[in-house]
């Protein structure tokens, strides 16, 4: 039936749609300004545009930013027991968008959509607080969504600096979708469990982590133990802390909580001192996206994905293959530290 028609139009025919074409796509001249040219209505240039495609003369191809690469999803999914992996793809050098673009901007507005696509009426949605979570939040890929509450996860620090203010980001997520927002009012670390035990009986701070055990989503960064931690950052943390904690087998923070390479919790003093929903109510959410680019990363989110505490990673594809490499030099795999869902 194709054959037919492309072989019904005559030879002038196939040249003035092809001219018409050139015109609108090439040129850039609008619909009336050809019609105009070859006298004509704008009308039948429509027409004539919408031949020329079915005719196979104009193909039309679009360098998406957030291209992804499913065969490298699919070995880590399968390799990590993720429920999803998604893996953005490189840019071309020569793509007009490789300039404008940067590799963290994309993964998060990549996450945002996953968001987006995947939050349904009636959701709450907990959150993490990391300078990755701030790119998610203020990607323009999320729009208002009915009935959804928007829940803090983990203390925070005030306005000192934005990009980690788990209070102004929690804000503007539930600004974007139109939700209800619960707050942590407190630190991310106290002095010392007593401390901890006194916040975690105020009424405000119980209502919000009671909220945080009930989300089916939640959007968290993936944490190395380095100084670009966002704890380290705020000052949470010293040189001597990420230290300590690197000696006790951690590669990961999660919303506060440490895994090793193999996904074990690792038992640190300052657990005790965390004020934060538990690894264990995060794990009963039913998806858990975990957020991370970087070359610093492919081990940590090794961990994330072992510990459970992700079932969802969103990365970009140097850390993926550097993730898989990493998974190859084992040898034979580590079993999950818990099952996946």
């Amino acid at each position: 039936m194709e054959q037919r028609r492309r072989s019904a139009l005559s030879e002038d025919e196939l040249l003035l749609f092809a001219e018409v074409a050139q015109l609108y796509y090439v040129k850039d001249l609008t619909q009336e300004q050809i019609a105009q040219r070859i006298g004509t209505s704008r009308s039948n240039v429509s027409r004539m545009l919408k031949e020329a495609r079915r005719q196979g003369m104009v193909e039309i191809r679009i360098h998406s930013p957030l291209r992804t690469v499913p065969g490298l999803q699919e070995e880590l999914a399968a390799r990590l027991g993720l429920r999803e992996c998604l893996v953005l793809a490189d840019l071309d050098p020569s793509s007009p968008i490789f300039e404008a673009t940067d590799t963290p901007g994309r993964v998060a507005a990549l996450a945002a959509r996953y968001l987006q696509e995947n939050i349904a009426e009636g959701d709450i949605v907990g959150l993490g607080w990391s300078s990755t979570v701030y790119r998610v939040v203020h990607s323009r890929f999320l729009r208002e969504k009915r009935d959804v509450t928007v829940v803090q996860m983990m203390g925070s620090i005030g306005g000192s600096i934005p990009d980690l203010d788990g209070v102004a980001i929690t804000a503007h997520l539930a600004d974007v979708l139109g939700a209800n927002a619960h707050y942590l009012h407190a630190p991310m670390l106290v002095t010392d469990a007593a401390v901890r035990n006194g916040l975690l009986r105020d009424l405000h701070i119980r209502k919000t982590l009671e909220v945080a055990r009930r989300a089916n989503i939640m959007v968290a960064g993936v944490g190395a133990i380095n100084r670009d931690s966002g704890q380290y950052r705020t000052g949470y943390l010293s040189d001597a802390d990420l230290d300590y904690i690197r000696e006790q087998g951690a590669v990961v923070d999660i919303c506060g909580s440490y895994f090793s390479r193999n996904g074990s919790p690792v038992p640190l003093e300052m657990n005790e001192r965390t004020i934060a929903t538990g690894f264990e109510d995060m794990k009963r959410i039913p998806t858990r996206i975990g957020v991370s680019s970087g070359a610093h990363k492919p081990l940590a989110n090794i961990g994330a994905a072992r510990s459970g505490l992700i079932n969802v990673l969103i990365t970009d594809e140097d850390t993926a293959r550097r993730m898989l490499d990493l998974l190859k030099s084992e040898g034979s795999a580590i079993s999950p530290a818990s099952g996946k869902s």
